[in-house]
């Protein structure tokens, strides 16, 4: 079986894809048609088919698929919960968290304990703790837009249902546990605590991060930065970590003279474990510390196994201990990019120049994890291959090795020297990474990419690294040529697509609408609302970075033609400043009466435009009409002076409210008797103060859209609007109910959407 083990393990892979993206038929139909033809072309044995079938079929039945996340409910009122804790306990001053094996049922779940003053921790809470308590039982949060992060999802594809939200502290007794693992955690944990008091915060973040698989403490910034510029793998412990750690435990104990070679060797194997352990057990430091085991044994056995062999046998050994980790990104990115190194190693050996290899690795990691970059991070950068190509190097060589050299030398008093000479070199190196992103940050921005392209995109790919491998380099340049034109196409379909939408974002108790209008001819906010940060007593950046943001990249948008404020509220205006700064924003839109305050709080830069619109009159953006019906005349209030629009949308007629009262409203069906409209959007969130009957008789809509919070403290919306909308049979869409809201349209033909 030497040598096709990639088979069995590509089986998996298929019954993986299969699971993670519900095309059971289509893959293991591609899967038994190229596992046919290899046979029929006499390049793979029949038992390697009868193994890789058995594979396939095993592992759809053995890896899970996530249960649907609205039918989950947790129990009633508050219960006491025992169990052993079995993850590590993250804490900080005010909270903590961890999971715990449910002792009655058996399932796993997540606790947490939140207090405004700083928490005096139980040293007995700790990885294999017993422990009890009671708790309120929380389903925790699903997304609720198009592109958001989904907490539910992420804790259900780590197989927990619930939250237990901890109440009181007094109710939580833990009994401290012994064993391998017990003690093992208890150093990371020492270890950390250690590394904490010796070296400043951002050091520590970086060690922690680098050595220890802690990145909790890099800050959210830089992690965004890595993100965005495709070195997310620097932060995870992966093959080039292991490496260095291997290279200095085998260097200390040789150059020192502590030990033999064969010694060293099996002190290694037996070290790396260990060592996967006290880095966390991400998928990528069991990848690697695996693969160097493996390594070792193969060396001292004399087995002849090739690397891919090697690689697949892990990839089958890590799925069957724990089915839960096909869902983890780190484990699809590490073995993704493995994969396409060691088909590539040809390709590498061919060059003698170090610089060249090193920009061949850079150039494969990207383009092998691209899919995967656009399904998780909606973006690529495609600059990032030459930041890589200067910053892996300066990480290998001179930060992660650093990193272990301090952790060493951490006991000695002029550690403090150390580390400012440290930050001192970092902070220099990280601005060529800020320079790049000031300057040349142009990325390609996409939402998951269709099946159909993801696999032409693998299949040109593959084919790509056969005629590069063979030198026939006009012909793989014709690939690669072939591979832009998928990810062109991909780029260009919103462009090519009659269909526009209508989005009611779910922000909570504020409005963001976004309109996108067919062939992409123009995109629109509608307001662009925030929640407000009473700490900082500004407007907060949450709903543009957990949902505006997400949700205009997944839709492929970088460039917005306008953003139409109607008023100056926050909740209306607070994210618009964080759009200016992540956007192309051609015009900002607001009344005459808008606010010298609210013009402050947007924070136009030279490059936006303001244009200022006034009711009875028209405008055209992106040749789409809106007719302006309000405000004609400064009504002396913010919300009084909302603009109202009136605009037709796939053959249905629209009307955006801002925050009118029934004053306003009432000025509107004497100013335009004739108005009637399909779908209305409900002033005010649905307060009472709004939503008059005679403006409802008259306006007649068919739909009311109402953007409103969950459980928020003004009561929106009122029992009575509610009422006057079911008397005069009007469908009700709201986001506190209904999640985010779409309206799709193509000519005249329209259908409305629900996340819920």
């Amino acid at each position: 079986m030497s040598g096709y083990w990639h088979f069995i393990a590509s089986a998996a892979l298929v019954s993986m894809l299969a699971k993670l993206t519900n095309l059971h038929s289509l893959a293991f139909i591609l899967f038994m048609v190229w596992i046919s033809y290899l046979f029929y072309k006499k390049r793979i044995a029949i038992l390697s088919v009868m193994l890789s079938i058995l594979s396939l079929l095993f592992f759809h039945f053995y890896l899970p698929e996530l249960p649907n996340h609205n039918n989950i409910s947790p129990p009633n009122g508050p219960t006491t919960i025992s169990g052993t804790i079995i993850s590590s306990v993250e804490k900080s001053p005010s909270r903590f968290t961890f999971t715990i094996l449910n002792k009655q049922t058996d399932e796993k779940i997540a606790v947490a304990y939140f207090s405004d003053e700083e928490i005096d921790y139980n040293e007995a809470i700790r990885y294999g703790s017993a422990c009890s308590f009671t708790a309120e039982w929380n389903v925790p949060d699903a997304a609720t837009n198009p592109g958001q992060f989904d907490y539910r999802m992420y804790l259900l594809s780590q197989e927990i249902k619930f939250e237990a939200i901890l109440t009181d502290i007094d109710s939580l007794k833990c009994i401290s546990k012994t064993g391998l693992m017990q003690e093992l955690k208890g150093v990371r944990h020492k270890v950390l605590g250690y590394i904490d008091r010796r070296l400043t915060n951002e050091t520590a973040g970086w060690m922690r991060a680098l050595v220890l698989g802690d990145d909790s403490y890099v800050s959210e910034d830089t992690v965004e930065l890595f993100e965005r510029w495709g070195m997310s793998h620097l932060l995870a412990i992966s093959g080039l970590h292991v490496g260095i750690v291997v290279g200095l435990v085998y260097f200390l104990l040789i150059k020192l003279n502590l030990l033999t070679k064969e010694w060293a060797q099996w002190v290694i194997l037996v070290f790396l474990p260990l060592y996967a352990i006290l880095a966390g057990g991400a998928p990528s430091v069991l990848r690697a510390s695996l693969m160097a085991c493996m390594g070792i044994i193969l060396h001292k056995t004399g087995w002849k196994w090739n690397v891919t062999d090697v690689l697949s046998l892990i990839f089958l050994f890590l799925l069957v201990t724990d089915k839960y980790m096909m869902y983890q990104v780190g484990f699809q990115l590490s073995f993704a990019v493995t994969f396409a190194l060691l088909l590539s190693k040809q390709i590498l050996l061919q060059s003698k120049s170090r610089f060249a290899q090193v920009l061949y690795i850079s150039f494969i990691a990207q383009i092998a994890i691209l899919p995967i970059q656009f399904y998780y991070f909606s973006l690529f950068q495609p600059a990032s291959v030459f930041v890589n190509l200067l910053m892996v190097p300066y990480y290998s060589a001179f930060v992660i090795p650093i990193m272990f050299f301090m952790l060493i030398l951490l006991p000695f008093p002029w550690i403090s020297l150390l580390d400012t000479w440290f930050l001192n070199i970092h902070e220099l190196a990280m601005q060529i990474v800020y320079w790049f992103d000031e300057y040349v940050y142009y990325p390609m921005v996409s939402g998951p990419l269709p099946w159909i392209i993801v696999l032409t995109y693998y299949v040109l790919l593959f084919r790509f690294m056969q005629l590069w491998e063979k030198g026939k380099l006009k012909q793989a340049f014709s690939l690669a040529v072939m591979l832009v034109l998928v990810l062109t196409l991909n780029g260009l379909r919103p462009y090519l697509s009659p269909y526009g939408t209508v989005t009611m974002l779910d922000i909570g108790q504020g409005d963001a609408f976004v309109v996108e209008l067919p062939y992409r001819k123009g995109t629109i906010f509608i307001d662009a609302g925030s929640s407000f940060s009473f700490q900082e007593q500004a407007p907060s950046d949450r709903v543009h970075d957990q949902i505006i943001k997400p949700y205009l990249y997944s839709r492929g948008i970088q460039q917005l033609d306008a953003i139409i404020l109607t008023h100056d509220d926050t909740d209306h205006i607070g994210s618009v400043s964080y759009l200016l700064e992540d956007f192309a924003v051609n015009t900002v839109v607001v009344s005459p009466f808008f606010s010298t305050k609210g013009l402050y709080l947007l924070q136009l830069t030279e490059e936006v435009d303001l244009a200022t619109i006034k009711g009875n009159s028209k405008v055209t953006i992106a040749d789409h009409l809106f007719n302006v019906l309000a405000p004609i005349q400064d009504n002396n209030d913010t919300n009084g002076n909302s603009i109202v629009l009136h605009t037709t949308l796939g053959g249905r007629e629209w009307l955006f409210t801002g925050d009118i009262s029934k004053k306003e409203e009432k000025k509107l069906v004497k100013q335009y008797p004739n108005l009637s409209v399909d779908v209305l959007k409900i002033a005010h969130h649905g307060s009472d103060s709004s939503t008059d009957k005679q403006f409802l008789s008259q306006l007649s809509p068919e739909i009311a859209l109402i953007s409103v919070g969950r459980d928020n403290l003004y009561g929106h919306p009122h029992q009575d609007v509610m009422q006057r909308l079911k008397e005069q049979g009007v469908t009700i869409l709201r986001t506190d109910l209904h999640g985010a809201v779409q309206y799709r349209f193509k000519g005249k033909e329209s259908y409305f959407m629900i996340r819920k």
